[in-house]
């Protein structure tokens, strides 16, 4: 049987139906994704920094609204409706004037660690906390531009992401900002033509330094975010190096199985060689405010089953020899059917609800994705002292 480039052709015609059934069976008949989710009383105090007695009491003066359930008169919010209520109550999570923004670049040059989905479940935890989030999809591959619903080479133009501005045709990034399905978290998505900018900034290297493209555009940006995540491609090219140089802190994934580990640790080696070139170019030192490991996707150890005992090997000769608290986040992400399952319809751990969201394996997967989250906020939180004021004032508050 032999296959024609027309025939070719046609295959991608027919995937692009198909995906475009998928998303109208999943999600509502035009195939808009929408962020569903409600939350009880007791969450939602928590997020908006506040006794669940004080939510009642401005809920019944008409301060603030909820969702009232038939039958039991429940009160149950919105993410729309918690994030009003935080202006009421003065609790938003805002940086103080002489705080900056962070850059968080969740990064390492091999495939298949996780990368996306930790950019992505970090960036809508961060979100529903009451944080302005921009993830920024920087891979051609567009896997985090899927997970917000959007079909990369379907329903995203090369004019939506970043590739008129890497061309020069666009002075800042704004253009490429859009909202999502979730309050307080904006996308520049991504798709294939995106892979077009490797050979753009390195053409235009004479113009313009190759890693100062994004540096310069995200600058502009900073004023309305208290994070930006970048979510570069699995590999040491131009994009990648314009994230490193863009980025003020860094979050490596690393399944902890040999031959993901060791490819993965040469990561470091690439990076420090690719910053003291591009240091010895600027003239000065380039400084992260942390970096931090992340093991992803480890499998659970259930019983005596042997390759999850050959993992924690490798964690802990990790954590005790070599990198120990000050670069490996205590917390891990397991490998789970959950995430799977929610990346079937083109969602995170964040958007399940129903009975999806009452299985063993799917609470067990949320626990340590929002201990990972938490473990980030903290460095965070580190570098502003404002934001440390209203977290302390919440724990007070729900004490």
């Amino acid at each position: 049987m032999s296959v024609s480039i027309d025939q070719l052709e046609d295959l991608v015609d027919r995937s692009d139906k198909l995906i475009t059934g998928l998303k109208k069976k999943i999600f509502t008949p035009t195939g808009e994704k929408q962020f569903q989710k409600l939350f009880k009383i007791s969450e939602a105090a928590r997020l908006i920094g506040r006794h669940p007695q004080t939510i009642r009491e401005a809920e019944k003066q008409g301060h603030i609204k909820a969702e009232r359930s038939e039958g039991n008169n429940a009160r149950d919010f919105t993410l729309e409706q918690i994030n009003s209520a935080r202006k009421h109550f003065g609790s938003e999570r805002r940086l103080g004037r002489d705080e900056e923004s962070s850059v968080l670049a969740v990064q390492n040059f091999k495939g298949g660690v996780g990368k996306s989905t930790i950019s992505v479940h970090l960036a809508q935890w961060l979100a529903i906390q009451g944080y302005r989030v921009l993830l920024i999809d920087l891979d051609s591959q567009a896997s985090s531009t899927s997970l917000f619903g959007y079909t990369p080479d379907i329903d995203i133009d090369p004019d939506d992401t970043l590739l008129p501005f890497f061309e020069g045709q666009q002075r800042t990034m704004h253009y490429a900002i859009r909202d999502t399905q979730i309050e307080n978290l904006s996308l520049i998505p991504a798709n294939l033509s995106l892979y077009s900018a490797e050979y753009l900034i390195a053409s235009n290297h004479d113009n313009n330094p190759i890693y100062s493209h994004l540096p310069r555009g995200i600058e502009s940006l900073k004023k309305d975010f208290e994070v930006i995540i970048l979510d570069p491609p699995p590999a040491l090219g131009m994009l990648s190096i314009n994230a490193l140089v863009a980025a003020t802190s860094l979050l490596v994934p690393m399944p902890p199985r040999m031959l993901d580990f060791t490819s993965s640790l040469q990561f470091f080696s690439m990076l420090h060689e690719t910053l003291e070139s591009i240091e010895a170019d600027l003239g000065r030192a380039i400084e992260y405010d942390f970096v931090k490991i992340v093991a992803s996707k480890k499998k659970q150890r259930l019983g005596d089953e042997k390759y999850a005992r050959a993992e924690d090997d490798i964690l802990e000769i990790a954590r005790e020899m070599a990198f120990g608290d000050e670069y490996m986040l205590k917390n891990v992400i397991y490998e789970s059917s959950a995430i799977d399952n929610a990346a079937n319809k083109f969602k995170s751990l964040y958007e399940v609800d129903g009975k999806d969201a009452r299985t063993k394996s799917f609470r067990s997967a949320v626990k340590s994705m929002d201990l990972v989250c938490e473990e980030v906020e903290q460095e965070f939180l580190k570098l502003w002292p404002s934001m440390q004021g209203k977290v302390k004032d919440t724990e007070e508050e729900m004490a």
